[in-house]
């Protein structure tokens, strides 16, 4: 190796560790003719965001283009993998040799890797000086054009890894392009460092780390979870909070907390979901059917009535019922899907004839309500059919008043009549015909 070649090539490796100090990488080798041999990773300069569609299968015989569209996946991205140039430099490199190279990507099909890999020899060949950096412009301004090749990108992808690997390297770039930005907080309203800051998805909108965690985690302890989204006033997209994405936020405990309400919301809002009734299991139980009342806990096998939440009774027998009153009054102001849920419950002659029942029942106890006092010690209900507002219990004997209803002393009885303090003062014929004076001068016996 002359001294001018390997000048020029230390030069060479010198300028772009500089210009490129994260895609460069060497090293030298320690042989009796020292070389240098090294990998370069250069992306190629997209149209703003493209879509990149996987299929299975390839026509025409290229694993990569021309794809047919049936069964195809789209993904929306910014950034491509790079194209890697592995090389190593020859003792008469740059000025009598070429490099020794290998063009590696994972989304080019071997004819475009050769295609390639022949026009950078040919730069050298027009040129004879150092390439290495004159091939990285190249495959940035000029690689997809020389190529031919057009947006929508199709590619072939019979394993799906392909297209993990492009969807794991745009989001990784995308990322590392947030963190160097700086972005006005949607809730401080404060410029901070993407690396400090969230962008949520799919609405875009940036928050940054403390308000965004400080927002969430007061949602999530006090209950609040179906509020977990956006906090931007005017989003109108609907949020999507991966597990990985809230974790990030608000930390594994917070994030746990936020699962089991929710499952707990969607298990109490879902119509075909119930708690298995045995205290010791509580385990959610699908319901199998809409007219089926039997369930059958998956986790301890407890047979139940999805309506009673009792032990299976069999589906001719139709459910106990706790509060007869408050089932009727429940039947009565249903509608009519409510109303035909509750016959499957109850059976429909069954809660016909409990509503029959209870409306009777009701408007008895109206009645007794209305025309009756209930005696103060034994409380029998006491209809008054003429006479005063002194009354003796038929059953006990005892004396009380039948506007108020308290106790009356048999030995005293119109005391209570003529207290000032007592409600009934001066109300003995309160609602009679009878006239006070006529009744005390023919010392009338109380009734």
């Amino acid at each position: 190796m002359d001294s001018s070649s390997l000048m020029l090539q230390e030069n060479e490796i010198l300028a772009l560790e500089a210009i490129y100090p994260q895609d460069f990488t060497y090293t030298e080798t320690q042989n009796s003719i020292p070389q240098y041999i090294g990998s370069f990773s250069v992306r190629v300069t997209l149209p703003n965001e493209i879509r990149v569609c996987f299929s299975s299968h390839a026509i025409n015989g290229d694993s990569n283009i021309n794809l047919i569209s049936t069964n195809e996946e789209i993904l929306k991205i910014r950034y491509l993998p790079p194209i890697i140039i592995d090389f190593s430099m020859p003792a008469l490199y740059p000025e009598r040799e070429g490099l020794d190279f290998t063009v590696k990507c994972c989304w080019l099909s071997d004819n475009y890797r050769l295609s390639l890999k022949n026009k950078l020899q040919e730069i050298w060949e027009e040129e004879r000086d150092v390439v290495l950096y004159r091939y990285a412009e190249f495959i940035q301004e000029n690689a997809l054009e020389f190529l031919g090749i057009t947006f929508p990108l199709k590619l072939v992808d019979g394993t799906t890894r392909l297209k993990d690997i492009i969807w794991s390297y745009n989001r990784d770039a995308m990322n590392k392009e947030f963190a160097e930005n700086h972005f006005d907080c949607g809730i401080c309203l404060e410029n901070k460092p993407g690396s400090r800051c969230i962008q949520l998805q799919p609405c875009q909108h940036v928050f940054c780390q403390e308000c965004l965690c400080g927002y969430f985690e007061m949602l999530i302890r006090e209950g609040f979870v179906s509020q977990v989204k956006c906090p931007d006033i005017g989003c109108k997209v609907q949020t999507v909070l991966t597990k990985e994405v809230l974790d990030e936020i608000v930390g594994t405990e917070m994030q746990e907390r936020y699962a089991r309400l929710m499952e707990k919301i969607e298990i109490e809002t879902n119509p075909l979901i119930t708690y298995c009734p045995l205290k010791t299991c509580q385990t959610p139980v699908k319901k199998s059917s809409d007219f089926e009342k039997l369930c059958l806990c998956e986790k301890c096998g407890f047979a139940f009535c999805w309506m009673c939440k009792r032990t299976w009774h069999g589906p001719h027998i139709a459910c106990a019922i706790k509060n007869v009153k408050h089932v009727v009054k429940e039947y009565l102001a249903a509608d009519d899907v409510k109303k035909a849920l509750m016959k499957l419950r109850y059976g429909p002659k069954n809660l016909e004839k409990l509503v029959r029942d209870t409306l009777s029942e009701i408007e008895s106890e109206e009645w007794m309500r209305s025309n009756t006092q209930p005696c103060p010690q034994c409380d029998t209900f006491i209809e008054k059919s003429m006479g005063c507002n002194h009354m003796r219990c038929t059953r006990c004997e005892t004396h009380f008043c039948y506007l108020c209803g308290h106790w009356i002393d048999p030995a005293e009885p119109y005391r209570h009549f003529n207290d000032p303090k007592s409600p009934c003062n001066q109300r003995l014929f309160d609602g009679t015909d009878i006239d006070e004076l006529e009744f005390f001068a023919e010392d009338h016996d109380d009734i």
